[in-house]
């Protein structure tokens, strides 16, 4: 049986396709801190919204020796992260694509707000790549 999950964590990942390997290492700090039991919050924004279209070619890359970020999302979603995209590009020029359109609806929204009282008042963990 595994412990309950503590602390906290935001991953915020703005980078998309263009800047594969900072957005790998985005997602590959998400699992890791979710497999050693912390509670994660995967945020996608700017060209990270890239990330929601299910056949995104440059998902399915490696970089460097780190796995794929179709693998990564795998991961993150089996042991309970929470995903989300940001509320601002999910209504403006960020989300172009119809498959991103579609398939956002399906996620939570997330807004600055709400991510700057979660490391403000929460005192949460938060990372951007």
């Amino acid at each position: 049986m595994k412990n309950k999950k503590q602390l906290d964590l935001q991953v915020i990942i703005a980078s998309g396709p263009k800047d594969l390997g900072r957005a790998v290492l985005g997602f590959a700090f998400g699992v890791s801190a979710v497999v050693s039991n912390i509670r994660v919050k995967v945020i996608l924004t700017l060209d990270g919204v890239a990330w929601i279209v299910k056949n995104e070619p440059a998902a399915r890359k490696s970089v460097n020796g780190f796995s794929p970020i179709s693998e990564y999302m795998s991961i993150l979603t089996k042991n309970g992260a929470a995903i989300s995209v940001c509320s601002t590009c999910a209504n403006n020029a960020c989300i172009t694509r119809q498959k991103a359109k579609k398939r956002y609806a399906k996620l939570p929204s997330a807004g600055l707000s709400e991510l700057v009282l979660a490391t403000c008042n929460d005192r949460v963990s938060t990372v951007v790549f």
